[in-house]
């Protein structure tokens, strides 16, 4: 009953309500990674998906509308994820004029391209993702400060403005092998014994992909 109320009190447009209700649930379901009533906020309120054991997600306008995030993602402070562009062609950028957030539209008078952030990805501090991306693969890393604005491939480290894939975390072989094994959509207490995922898998230090090798597909 605490939690309903919770929910129906974050749609009252005040940032310190809302920031009260986050301070609350926070406290009620012990954090975020498993807080399933968070999930529902951003889900109804922001039009942002948040898988489970994903972290760092829950900040209002930090990303926007129309995004999928899976599970297990690390996301750290002043990352933005811009899902739309001001429009050049109206005859005023504002945001006033387009976005309903602020007053003076009941609907979004521009565009949202869906994006779609795999499983295990961890996104690097003050990291930008532009609208022109669609996809981030499962297992990417996103380094502090890039600007990103293509897609991702699976197990890419991207670094730079404009970002730019530097390597792979793993060989073309162990990539394929993750993604057919999807390891991502157990629950920690399903996934057994948690040595591969505390300590370095064999052959990180001697067969990353250097850049210019092919591209595995998800």
């Amino acid at each position: 009953m605490i939690r309903r109320l919770l929910v129906n009190a974050y749609r009252i447009p005040r940032p310190r309500v809302r920031s009260l209700v986050l301070w609350l649930l926070r406290r009620l379901e012990a954090d975020e990674f498993t807080s399933p009533t968070l999930r529902e906020i951003f889900r109804k309120y922001w039009g942002v998906e948040i898988g489970m054991y994903s972290h760092g997600c829950f900040v209002p306008w930090m990303i926007d509308r129309d995004t999928t995030i899976g599970r297990y993602c690390s996301i750290a402070a002043n990352v933005r994820i811009v899902n739309h562009n001001h429009p050049l062609t109206f005859k005023s950028t504002s945001g006033l004029f387009f976005n309903p957030e602020l007053g003076l539209t009941d609907k979004w008078l521009v565009e949202h391209r869906p994006l779609d952030i795999g499983s295990d990805v961890w996104i690097g501090a003050n990291a930008v993702i532009l609208p022109e991306v669609n996809r981030i693969g499962h297992g990417a890393v996103i380094g502090a400060g890039a600007v990103v604005n293509r897609d991702v491939p699976p197990y890419a480290v991207v670094l730079g403005n404009p970002g730019r894939v530097v390597k792979y975390r793993f060989s073309e072989q162990t990539i394929a092998k993750l993604l057919a094994e999807r390891w991502w959509e157990r629950d920690i207490d399903q996934l057994g014994d948690l040595t591969p995922f505390q300590t370095p898998l064999t052959e990180v230090a001697d067969v990353a992909t250097p850049v210019g090798a092919g591209q595995p597909a998800e």
